[in-house]
C-alpha cells in the first residue's frame, strides 16, 4: 500500500508540474540547467510524520488559507504578501516567514491579504506546505483577487540554495526544487503584473537576471556565486532576514532604502564574524517606484 501511495504521489506531482507548463522554456529566456548537484544540509531530528495524511490534507489547507484572502478594492492600491519557507529540516525559515508576515500585516496593511506556505513538522496540521504546486495555485488565485494595474505582490522566499536552485524539502515528501525559470513561468501565468520578490538563500543572486524587469523588483540575499549566512536551526532570523526585515523595514517603508541599510548591516556582521561577504543584490522595479511610494504613504497615514 505504501509503495502505491508513493508512486501515485510522484506521478501526481510530476503531472501537475507538466500540465501547468512550469518546465516549458520560452524563446529568448535564460534556460535553466536540467540537472544540478544536490546540496545536502544538516537535518535536525523531528517527530515521525504521517506523510499520506499530510499529503491528502493539502487541498483543504490551501483552500482554507486562500478563502481568508480579501480581494482588491477599486481605487485603493493594496499590497498582498506571500511567504514561502522552503526547507523543513530547520525551524529558522519557518520562524522567519511567520515573523515577516506579522510585520507586513501590522506595518504594511496586508492583514487578510497575506498567506504563508511552510515546510516544517510543527505546522503540518494548519499550514499548507511550501511546494511548487501550492505556490502556483496560490499565485493563480491571487492573480484573480488583485487589481492588475494597482496592486503589488510581495513574495518572500527563504531556504537553503545553490546556483539556480532554491531548496524545497520536507521530510518524507518527494518535492521538486524551485528554480528561477519555474518561478518566472508561474508569475507570468498568474497575470500578476507588479511584484517585489525577496529570495533569501545561498547563491540567490542567480534568480535576479530571470525575474527582474521594470515591474518586478528582485532582492537577493547573496551574489550568485556567494553564500548567505545565519541559517542555524536555533536562530530566529538569518543574517539577511534580520537585517532587511527585522532591522530595516521596521524603521523604513521604502523597500529599496531598506535594502541599502540591510546591506550595510550584513556587511558589518560578516566582517565581525570573518565571513566571505555575501554581496546582496537588487535589480528591476523601475516602473514600481511610484506605486510603492503610494502604498508606503497609505500605510503611514493608517498608523
Amino acid at each position: 500500500m505504501a509503495g502505491l501511495v508513493w508512486t501515485a504521489f510522484r506521478a501526481l506531482a510530476l503531472s501537475a508540474v507538466l500540465a501547468a507548463g512550469l518546465l516549458a522554456h520560452k524563446p529568448g529566456e535564460a534556460q535553466e540547467p536540467r540537472q544540478q548537484p544536490r546540496q545536502e544540509f544538516r537535518r535536525e531530528p523531528g517527530p515521525r510524520i504521517d506523510v499520506e495524511a499530510a499529503f491528502y490534507r493539502q487541498p483543504e489547507l490551501l483552500e482554507r488559507a486562500l478563502a481568508e484572502m480579501q480581494p482588491s478594492r477599486a481605487g485603493q492600491p493594496q499590497l498582498f504578501f506571500v511567504g514561502f519557507a522552503g526547507y523543513g529540516g530547520q525551524a529558522v525559515f519557518k520562524r522567519e516567514v511567520l515573523a515577516v508576515r506579522a510585520l507586513f500585516d501590522e506595518r504594511f496593511g496586508t492583514k487578510a491579504r497575506s498567506l504563508t506556505l511552510i515546510n516544517h513538522p510543527s505546522t503540518l496540521s494548519d499550514t499548507p506546505l511550501a511546494t511548487i504546486t501550492n505556490l502556483d495555485r496560490a499565485l493563480q488565485r491571487l492573480g484573480k483577487l488583485m487589481n492588475k494595474d494597482e496592486d503589488v505582490l510581495f513574495l518572500f522566499l527563504t531556504s537553503h540554495g545553490s546556483k539556480h536552485q532554491f531548496a524545497v524539502e520536507m521530510q518524507g515528501f518527494p518535492l521538486n526544487t524551485l528554480n528561477p525559470g519555474i518561478l518566472r513561468t508561474m508569475l507570468d501565468r498568474s497575470g500578476i503584473k507588479n511584484s517585489v520578490i525577496v529570495v533569501s538563500a545561498c547563491h540567490s543572486g542567480s534568480f535576479v537576471p530571470v525575474l527582474a524587469d521594470p515591474t518586478t523588483l528582485v532582492i537577493a540575499a547573496a551574489h550568485e556565486d556567494r553564500n548567505s549566512f545565519g541559517c542555524e536551526d536555533r536562530r530566529e532570523w538569518t543574517y539577511f532576514g534580520d537585517a532587511y526585515f527585522n532591522q530595516s523595514l521596521r524603521r523604513e517603508r521604502s523597500f529599496e532604502r531598506a535594502f541599502e541599510r540591510a546591506t550595510e548591516l550584513v556587511g558589518q556582521w560578516e566582517a565581525r564574524d570573518k565571513l566571505t561577504p555575501s554581496l546582496p543584490q537588487i535589480a528591476g522595479g523601475e516602473e514600481l517606484r511610484t506605486r510603492l511610494a503610494q502604498l508606503a504613504g497609505k500605510t503611514e497615514t493608517q498608523e
